[in-house]
């Protein structure tokens, strides 16, 4: 019989009371009769071993056990009341608990059997809902009492078994403990870490806030004093927060700092880092004539303020009563602050392409005697000159002296001007007198033309730059009588390239630009006087940091035919092309103007800039004399004595 009842999975306790008469509810007995939340179970063991009762409970509540091997001895459980299957599961854990065992979580519906002593090296971490004879890790954190401070204090009350360590930096328990005794730990900890401090403000008459505040909470440093005192500008007033002992201890060293008023000359000297005193003067003056007007200055509250600058040292000297100068100071001190600057790059392209083409024919047919005939083709576009030419061939057979020399100097001026190809041939036969020129040029010009102006300019200060070079400009010129003492009056003019900029830095790191960007050059020179060729733009742009952005620019082509002929000759078709000459022109212009601006902040930022254009210059110096060493670092070092940028 006992071997069926194992077989049907009944353990061994269970036939064990059942051998000795002793009444107990199975999960086997009751299978068929309730559903598993409902079934009632009837404990009466005694004296039996604690592993039949884990196999019992296994069986039970249908969780997996993992026993660890010093889990052994004898236990006695008795219930006169039956029992679900949640309350057979806590009488077991409690069982567990008196034998100095316990039943960690290890996963859904399993759990590890241990010895409470290594319990809490293998506790679960739980929040809530825990069962009460679990045992149980949890963190908690304390927002205002110190964590070491409550660990000593509730040390005490974690069971043996258990732990509590406090972490300083994050101020936070970890505890491991009986969820049933975790409540009581977590009411207690609460009770710690309750706000026990408090906040009082003090006005001061004497003293000036700021300097209040630094004593208090030097002070504080110096003594280890909880509390913070904090200045409010605005009322001349302290507060302080702290637990309510030092905060009363520095009301009373505020109160007596306060009591007696302080020796004031009413005359400041307030020296200036930043910004310009000439600029703040207008600013102070028109600032306390409204603060004046409005509180009655000269009927109660004695003379008007006096606010000079001192350029030398770029301080402003202040006369007025203790709260203006208190007042004027803050001002000063909001005003007086470094200012961002801005990098601002300008880039200017410019590509052109020029092109010019001519064919041109000419000829000359003349007799020598007394009666000569003449016809002769003659372009003023084309070089060289026919008729210069022909009287130099001509000079050569019949004149002498300066007319042949004239006519010579003459040919040979007009032989200077060839370009391209020219084919012909000439001379006397039988007294008639011939030549003919055959003209082709083509020319084709392209230029690419960059420049990067850069400056750095102060946030709402205008910066200005010009590379280039002065040339004079014919205004003006004068003759006296009879063409007698003559003058001219001449101007120098800027040809290069020129950037005005004002630079405006607003929210979210854009920057407002107003710019004068102007690049230029001489083009030709005619009788003596420039012609010169001007790009400017005048405008204002919103770019953000470190953006590059178009300001303007020009894309021109322009072409054009020029043709000379001789009249009806010319229009003959075919034939017509030797009475001809023709030359043709293409021109396109590209020119583009984009600007970056880069905000420079702080001294990092200044830094940063300056190495980078540095080491670009370095570098293309390098390049250039194709050598390891760069002579601009042992400049700076010699000259100015100081390390290159970047080293």
């Amino acid at each position: 019989m006992m071997s069926n009842l194992r077989k049907l999975g009944v353990s061994r306790a269970v036939m064990a009371a059942l051998t000795a008469g002793t009444l107990i509810s199975s999960p086997l007995a009751f299978a068929q009769m309730d559903t598993p939340q409902d079934q009632r179970h009837r404990i009466n063991l005694s004296d039996v071993e604690l592993t039949d009762l884990i196999e019992d409970v296994s069986i039970v509540t249908g969780y997996t056990f993992i026993v660890h091997p010093q889990v052994r001895g004898r236990v006695t459980v008795t219930s006169q009341t039956p029992l679900t299957t949640r309350e057979v599961f806590d009488v077991f854990l409690s069982t567990l608990r008196v034998h100095q065992f316990v039943a960690i979580p290890a996963g859904e519906n399993t759990y590890r059997i241990v010895p409470e002593q290594t319990a809490s090296s293998n506790a679960g971490v739980v929040t809530r809902g825990a069962n009460g004879e679990a045992f149980v890790t949890q963190i908690l954190r304390l927002n205002y009492f110190n964590a070491v401070e409550a660990a000593q204090m509730v040390k005490p009350v974690v069971n043996p078994a258990g732990q509590v360590v406090a972490n300083k930096n994050s101020n936070t328990l970890v505890v491991v403990d009986y969820a049933s005794n975790m409540s009581r730990i977590r009411e207690i900890v609460s009770q710690l870490d309750e706000d026990q401090s408090i906040v009082e403000t003090i006005a001061l008459k004497n003293v000036p806030a700021q300097e209040m505040e630094g004593v208090l909470n030097g002070l504080k440093d110096e003594y280890a004093m909880n509390f913070t005192a904090v200045a409010s500008d605005s009322t001349n007033a302290i507060i302080i927060r702290g637990d309510e002992l030092s905060v009363i201890r520095a009301l009373q060293v505020a109160r007596k700092l306060d009591e007696t008023e302080r020796v004031r000359d009413n005359i400041r000297v307030i020296a200036l880092n930043n910004a310009k005193a000439l600029d703040i003067v207008p600013v102070l003056e028109r600032l306390t004539g409204a603060i004046a007007e409005q509180q009655g200055a000269g009927q109660g509250s004695g003379t008007a303020p006096t606010i000079s600058a001192h350029e030398p040292t770029n301080s402003i000297v202040v006369s007025a009563d203790s709260e203006m100068v208190e007042a004027i100071e803050r001002v000063v001190a909001s005003l007086d602050v470094r200012r961002p600057q801005v990098l601002v790059e300008a880039i200017v392209v410019e590509m052109s392409d020029n092109a010019v083409d001519e064919l041109g024919l000419q000829f000359v047919v003349s007799g020598t005697g007394d009666d000569i005939p003449f016809a002769s083709t003659n372009y003023s576009r084309s070089a060289p000159n026919m008729l210069a030419l022909t009287g130099a061939l001509a000079s050569e057979g019949g004149l002498t002296g300066d007319e042949s020399n004239s006519f010579q100097s003459a040919a040979i001026s007009s032989l200077l001007g060839l370009e391209g190809l020219t084919i012909g041939g000439g001379g006397v036969s039988g007294g008639t007198l011939f030549g003919v020129i055959l003209n082709a040029v083509e020319t084709d010009v392209e230029s690419n033309i960059l420049s990067t102006p850069m400056l750095m300019a102060v946030d709402n200060e205008t910066a200005s730059i010009v590379v280039g070079q002065e040339i004079p400009i014919t205004t003006g010129e004068v003759l006296g009588d009879s063409n007698s003492n003559p003058f001219r009056t001449v101007e120098r003019k800027n040809v290069g390239v020129q950037l005005d900029v004002t630079p405006q830095i607003g929210e979210g790191d854009s920057v407002k630009l107003t710019i004068y960007q102007e690049a230029s050059n001489v083009a030709d020179a005619v009788s003596g006087e420039f012609i010169t060729n001007k790009r400017s733009i005048t405008t204002s742009v919103i770019a953000d940091d470190g953006e590059i952005i178009v300001l303007g620019g020009l894309v021109e082509q322009s072409s054009g035919i020029s043709e000379s002929q001789v009249p009806v000759l010319g229009d003959i078709p075919g034939l017509g092309r030797l009475f001809q000459s023709r030359g043709q022109t293409n021109a396109r212009t590209n020119l583009m103007v984009f600007i970056r601006p880069t905000i420079v902040r702080d001294n990092e930022d200044v830094r940063m800039t300056t190495v980078q254009k540095y080491r670009y210059i370095r570098a293309q110096e390098i390049m250039r004399n194709e050598t390891e060493q760069s002579a601009m670092d042992g400049f700076v070092s010699e000259v100015l004595g100081t390390l290159p940028p970047g080293s």
